[in-house]
């Protein structure tokens, strides 16, 4: 028996490369998983595939949120939520707008604290909840990457701070922060920047959505580990820096 048997799993950006890889692990593992995602069509057709439920959300719409949560309670409630929609794109501070900031704080960090305020009464009744955030490296810098940078570390500070205050009920929070990983959202990266991004990787190669679906599995179960932020990255973290 898996540790996820009979959970309910909402996974926002549930159709994106990285979240139909979580979606499809948890699924797998026995958890129920509600893919929800921008895109309908999508999310109902890996829903289809792995036995869950599709759901239409917009992580920065309250009521489209409050909506993915009374959802989920028809299901049993959330009892695991992992927080992977985000968009990646940045300017340098020269070209930067105020706007591009607005947009990327909302959907990187304001969307996935608001969702974490609406699922954990209910997990803080059960005395037992995961949550998953999806961090990146990047939040270590990443040259020319300062507005999605800033959101991703917030996500890292928020994630620590929200460890400490939900402990206490039964709630464990953490953050996957993944290193450069094949998805559609990196295949519209120049090839040279692609290419740069991957030379910087000790492993040598990109990382896959698995990747990170094994690291997310492993802390929706694991009842000891809270605060922590599991880079997956090839080691990128620690070798050279992009900007070289």
């Amino acid at each position: 028996m898996s540790g996820l048997d009979g959970k309910v799993a909402l996974v926002t950006g549930g159709a994106g490369g990285i979240g139909r890889g979580i979606c499809e692990r948890l699924a797998a593992e026995g958890a129920t998983v509600v893919v929800a995602d921008l895109d309908a069509a999508a999310a109902d057709s890996i829903a289809a595939v792995i036995g869950g439920k599709g759901l239409v959300l917009d992580v920065t719409d309250p009521a489209s949120r409050v909506a993915a949560i009374d959802f989920c309670a028809v299901l049993g409630g959330v009892d695991v939520l992992v927080n992977c929609a985000g968009v990646l794109k940045d300017a340098r501070i020269a070209t930067f707008e105020p706007a591009l900031f607005r947009r990327l704080v909302a959907i990187n960090l304001l969307g996935p604290l608001a969702l974490v305020r609406l699922a954990a009464p209910g997990m803080i009744e059960k005395r037992a909840g995961r949550v998953i955030n999806l961090a990146s490296r990047a939040w270590l810098g990443t040259f020319g990457s300062t507005a999605y940078s800033t959101a991703k570390g917030g996500l890292v500070g928020a994630t620590r701070s929200l460890a400490l205050e939900l402990g206490g009920g039964g709630i464990t929070v953490n953050a996957v922060a993944p290193g450069f990983v094949d998805t559609p959202m990196t295949d519209g990266l120049p090839p040279h920047i692609r290419q740069r991004a991957i030379d910087s990787i000790p492993i040598g190669r990109a990382g896959r959505p698995d990747d990170i679906a094994g690291a997310v599995a492993y802390l929706a179960e694991a009842p000891y580990v809270t605060g922590q932020v599991l880079v997956v990255c090839g080691g990128r973290s620690i070798g050279n820096p992009f900007a070289a």
